[in-house]
Parts: structure tokens; C-alpha cells; sequence
């Protein structure tokens, strides 16, 4: 029978048997109260029902005790039946009472077993060991964690008080002294340890214990846990070694330091090259602000606002030189050298200067080149400087005198100007021989028919017909005489070296180089780009350098007097028909009356020219198979533009 049957036998039990003494009661007229066998009512109905139903089978009880005796001694009370039936319903009221009070003692009790097993649920699913102690430390409860970690009963723990099996064995006294005096003083526990586990191995714990006191401030228990804190110690001791190796790599760092900067200092000082620290820090805020406006362009940015240059350029200082430089430009005193503005020291100074604003604009570390130093009293030092970034702003300058390369080179220049002279003379010379060797014949012979024409048609009796076969010799000798004159400069234009492949952006980078003297005594600069992907051509490299530096160099000469920008652009780039070159700049241009005379032999411009040059550049263009032209860019300055076949393509043309 399942719990809801018993329940609903028990309650029709229960009814049955308050019907049944019901029906006693009523007609027994027996002296003994038969009222008092409903005791049994309430108590059927308790094992069964809950508390509302054993008050309603008490009180029902009650009501039938009365109602029986009013029916059977209502007509004739005695002060007996009286009592026995007060007395019947005052059992039949107290037992319910008492039914009621088991019930809800049974209901506590059970609740208090469920909380007291929730209670141990939670403290065994906690990870960490909890504890708990008598105020004089005796541990009388462990989780199951303690067991968990280190493999011993908690009953035999608890039993023996012995924790010495479950710390290190050099710190257990340590630890047993602290916590005793701890429990002693009733104070708060809270310590480090190292706890054996099961695995034999011991890991670094943290105990934490409170006192819970009574109201007189009487300790009453210990409740405590350990938690593994072995990562976080290991991490700290961990920390403290790098630390500790910090300090030291630091203070051995801080010391080689130091050292390095005596050393870089006496270098400095004592180096024979010449050394000179400027500060560019003061233009840097400068410098991000336009970074941020969005300017690309620095140079052109200054050009177009030159007293924005002028004012970074007065912001620059400098901060240190050393004694061999000062020595170089005829100074004395360093101080004095290092007060006089910067932009003063060099021929070229502002430029110099400009190119290092733009080498920091441009994130780069390292400048090169030549200037030409102003020392004192007008002392002019010509100099190779070579510019690092050391941080902050800071750039420090390394200077080398180039005085006696310079006078050397200019020797050797000289020389070798000498002896092409030489050359060409003799060269020209024999070429002359050669050419008037070549001419004498049909020249002569030219003079001879012309004669024969002359007389012909000066005679009594003109000849037509003999008119026309001396014209067509002196054609055909006019034609002879051509072909020498093509086949000659043909062969000093081009020469007899044979065309390779020629890297055009490579040619185009060595200008700079090339031609520096040049340029800075114009006052110019030039900028070369370069096209990525440019394939090469098929040309004769020394002539093609020829024609680049003809055309740069006539460039330079018409920006010598101009007062605006002096740019040279040169680009090589790749079009349809091969590789374009273009030779660009900022001067005044070409005269409209002088673009149809530009490539005629002996026209030219320049005082002391011979007109030559860009006839001689044509022609070893058209001998490339390209063709050179010249004109006015839309902004001002002069253009020349010639366009070569790629090498791929001239082969295979060849090949075909």
C-alpha cells in the first residue's frame, strides 16, 4: 500500500472508531466514561494528517463527547457524569495539545537535520581546508578537504591533536609556538606554511583564523581555513630574485654608463675629427604641428612660407663642439664658436639646416654630404659631414676636411682637362686628315663639273643636254660628300662602342654626385624619382650619362639667376612606347623665339658657348632610337623629354 493509502485508511480509521464511541456513549447509561477511548481519535489521526487536521479531530472529538452526554444524562445531571465529562474532554483537548507539540518538535528536529547536512555539503565542497577549534586550540572539526589534501583520517587527526605530520619538518616548531601563543592571547591567526600533501609534496598554505567571542568578550570557539597560496609565494620569491637581478644588471648598466660617457666625453674632446652637437628640440613641436595640418611637402611648405623656415632656423642651437673643430675653422675660443648662430657656419648653411628639418620630418636617423664651413675672418674649409640622431632633438655633426682632397682633385681635374684637350686636338686632328682625305676627291671632282656647267651655259651654243649630265655628277658628288659628313659625325657622336642593357634610374641617381660642385654653386637642388618596375634600355651607357649631364647641367646654369625656388626634377618613369626621361626645372624657361633653334649647331645662349651641346645630346638620342624635345612647363622653367626603347623589346626587335 503506498503513503497516500495508509493516510487515507488511518483518517477512515479514525472516523470509524469516533462513530463507534460515539454510539457507546449514547446509549450506555454506565457510570465509567466511555468518552475518554476518543483519545484514540486524535493520535490515529496525528500518524496520518497534519497539524490543522489533528485540532479538527481534537475539537470534533470534544463536541461528540459533549453532544453523547447531553443525550444520554442531560435530563438528569449530577455533579458525576459532570466531571467525568469535563474530565474526558480535557484528556481528549490535552492529548491533541500534546500531538500537535510532537509534531512540530518532529518538523524542527527534522529541519535542524537538514540544515545541519547542507552545512556539511558546504564546508566538503569548499576547496580549501576549514577548521574548527576549542578556545584553547584543540581542533574538534575538519572538512573534507583536510583529508582530500593530505591523505590522513580526520578522526585520527582529531583524536591525537598531532599536526607535526603535516608541516615542514625545519618549521613546524616555528609554526606550533606562533598559533599556541596565538590561541593563548586569543588573537587572530594568519601565517604562511608549508603543508604536506598526500603527494609527499609540500606547497605553501595561508591559515586564517577569527575568535568568535560572547557578549562578555569570552572566546568561545576558533573558526579558521587554509587556502594554497603556493603560486602567488613562489611568484613573490620569484619577483624578489628578478628584482634582486634587476638591481644588480641596473647598478653594473648604471656604472658601464657612466664610464662610457667619460670615454665619449674625452673622445669628444680629444678625438683629431671634428665633432659639433646642435639641438633641434625647439622645432619640434613645430615640426608635429605640421605633420598634423597634413603637409607632405616640407621644402615647398618653407618655400612658400619662408618666415616659418626663418624662425625654426633661429630656434636651433649649439650645444657642444669640440676642440679640433674649433681648430679647423680658426677659433680659439669654443664658446665662441658654439654662440655663433648655426645657419653662419657654413656657405650653405639654411640648406643644410632645411635638410636636416626634413631628415627629422621624415623619421630618418643618419644626413650626408658636402659644405663648405665659414670660419673665421672668412676662413672657407671645404667639408664632408656626416649627421646622427642621438634622441631629444639632439644631432651630433663628425666633419672632414677636405682641403687637400679638394686641391688635389683639382689638380688632377686640371690634368685631365689638359689632356682631353690634348686628345681631342690630336684626335681631331687625325679625324681632320682622315675627313679632308675622304672630301678631296669628290670635292674636287664637284669643282671640276661645276666648271664644265659654268662653261656650258656661258657658250655661243648652250648644251641642255650636257647642262644636265654635269648637274646630275655634281648631285651625285654632293651626295657622296653627305654620306662622308653623316657617316662622320655618326662616328664621333656614337663612336664605335657597342649598345648594353643601362639601368636609367641608376644613371639618374648618380647626378647628385656627379655634379654637386655644380648645384651648390647654383644654389639648386635636385630631386630624382624613379618609377618602380623602370625597365632598363639598350643604349651606350657613357653617352647617355652624357646627355643626363648636359641637360642637368644646362638646367643649373639657367637657375644661377633666378629668385624664386631652384629645383631640378629629373623622373624616369615607364610609358607605352619604353622608358620617358624628363629633365625639369624652376628657372625662367625658354624663350618662345629660341625653341626652334635650340638643337642647331653653334646656337646658343650662354657667353662663351659654342652651341653645340644639346645638338650633340639629339643626336646621340636619335642614334638610341629616341627622339629629344624641349619645351615650357605649365608653372614655369624649362622641360626636356625623350623617350627610349625597353631592352626586352630592342632585342627582340633585333632578333627579328
Amino acid at each position: 500500500m503506498t503513503a497516500n493509502g495508509t493516510r487515507v485508511a488511518l483518517r477512515t480509521a479514525a472516523v470509524a472508531l469516533a462513530a463507534m464511541v460515539f454510539w457507546c456513549d449514547s446509549i450506555a447509561e454506565i457510570d465509567a466514561s466511555i468518552a475518554i477511548l476518543y483519545l484514540l481519535v486524535p493520535m490515529l489521526i496525528a500518524s496520518a494528517g497534519d497539524e490543522g487536521e489533528i485540532w479538527l479531530a481534537t475539537g470534533g472529538c470534544i463536541v461528540l463527547a459533549l453532544l453523547s452526554w447531553c443525550l444520554v444524562h442531560g435530563a438528569a445531571p449530577d455533579s458525576g457524569n459532570v466531571l467525568r465529562v469535563l474530565f474526558a474532554c480535557v484528556a481528549i483537548g490535552v492529548t491533541g495539545a500534546l500531538l500537535v507539540s510532537h509534531q512540530r518538535l518532529a518538523a524542527v528536529r527534522e529541519a535542524l537535520e537538514i540544515s545541519r547536512r547542507e552545512m556539511e555539503h558546504f564546508a566538503d565542497s569548499v576547496p580549501q581546508i576549514l577548521w574548527r577549534s576549542t578556545p584553547d586550540g584543540r581542533i574538534d572539526f575538519f572538512n573534507r578537504a583536510y583529508a582530500d589534501l593530505t591523505g590522513r583520517s580526520i578522526a585520527d587527526a582529531i583524536a591525537t591533536q598531532d599536526w607535526t605530520p603535516d608541516l615542514y619538518p625545519e618549521e613546524a616548531p616555528a609554526f606550533l609556538a606562533h598559533v599556541g601563543a596565538c590561541f593563548e592571547a586569543g588573537a587572530d591567526i594568519r601565517v604562511t606554511y608549508r603543508l604536506r600533501h598526500a603527494s609527499g609534496q609540500y606547497r605553501w598554505m595561508l591559515i586564517s583564523a577569527r575568535a568568535v567571542r560572547d557578549a562578555n568578550g569570552q572566546v568561545l570557539a576558533y573558526y579558521g581555513s587554509n587556502t594554497d597560496v603556493h603560486d602567488q609565494v613562489t611568484m613573490q620569491e620569484q619577483v624578489r630574485e628578478l628584482n634582486a637581478t634587476l638591481e644588480t644588471l641596473v647598478a653594473e648598466r648604471t656604472a658601464a654608463l657612466t664610464k662610457e660617457q667619460v670615454r665619449n666625453s674625452s673622445l669628444f674632446e680629444l678625438s683629431s675629427i671634428s665633432f659639433a652637437e646642435m639641438d633641434f628640440g625647439a622645432t619640434l613641436p613645430i615640426l608635429e604641428d605640421l605633420r598634423r595640418a597634413g603637409v607632405r611637402d616640407l621644402r615647398a611648405y618653407f618655400a612658400d612660407h619662408p618666415d616659418e623656415l626663418a624662425h625654426c632656423l633661429g630656434l636651433i642651437r649649439t650645444t657642444r663642439v669640440n676642440t679640433a673643430l674649433a681648430r679647423l675653422m680658426g677659433y680659439a675660443d669654443l664658446t665662441e664658436l658654439a654662440a655663433k648662430p648655426p645657419a653662419e657656419n657654413a656657405e650653405d648653411g639654411p640648406e643644410v639646416q632645411l635638410q636636416q628639418l626634413e631628415m627629422i620630418y621624415a623619421g630618418e636617423t643618419t644626413l650626408n654630404g658636402h659644405t663648405v664651413l665659414i670660419g673665421k675672418d672668412g676662413l672657407r674649409v671645404p667639408v664632408y659631414f656626416s649627421v646622427s640622431t642621438l634622441g631629444d632633438g639632439l644631432h651630433l655633426s663628425s666633419l672632414v676636411d677636405l682641403t687637400e682632397r679638394e686641391r688635389i682633385e683639382e689638380l688632377r681635374r686640371g690634368a685631365q682637362a689638359e689632356l682631353a684637350r690634348a686628345n681631342r686636338a690630336a684626335t681631331l686632328g687625325a679625324y681632320s686628315a682622315s675627313i679632308a682625305h675622304e672630301l678631296n676627291q669628290p670635292v674636287a671632282s664637284l669643282l671640276m663639273d661645276a666648271r664644265t656647267g659654268l662653261r656650258t651655259l656661258q657658250g655661243d651654243a648652250p648644251n641642255p643636254e650636257l647642262a644636265a649630265r654635269v648637274l646630275e655628277r655634281i648631285n651625285q658628288a654632293a651626295q657622296r660628300i653627305a654620306a662622308i659628313i653623316a657617316r662622320a659625325r655618326d662616328t664621333i657622336v656614337a663612336g664605335d662602342r657597342p649598345a648594353e642593357p643601362v639601368d636609367l634610374c641608376a644613371l639618374a641617381s648618380e647626378l647628385r654626385e656627379l655634379l654637386e660642385r655644380q648645384l651648390r654653386a647654383a644654389r639648386a637642388t635636385i630631386e630624382v624619382t624613379c618609377a618602380e618596375g623602370t625597365p632598363l634600355v639598350l643604349a651606350d651607357r657613357v653617352n647617355l650619362q652624357q646627355v643626363l649631364v648636359n641637360l642637368v647641367s644646362n638646367a643649373a646654369d639657367a637657375l644661377r639667376d633666378s629668385n624664386g625656388v631652384r629645383r631640378i626634377l629629373v623622373s624616369v618613369q615607364p610609358v607605352a612606347e619604353g622608358v620617358e626621361v624628363c629633365v625639369e626645372d624652376t628657372g625662367p624657361g625658354i624663350a618662345e623665339a629660341h625653341l626652334d633653334k635650340l638643337f642647331q649647331p653653334f646656337f646658343t645662349t650662354k657667353a662663351g658657348g659654342i652651341g653645340m651641346g644639346l645638338q650633340i645630346c639629339r643626336s646621340i638620342v636619335d642614334g638610341m632610337g629616341g627622339r629629344l624635345e624641349a619645351g615650357n612647363r605649365p608653372e614655369g622653367g624649362a622641360r626636356f623629354r625623350f623617350v627610349l626603347v625597353a631592352a626586352d623589346e630592342a632585342q627582340a626587335i633585333s632578333a627579328g
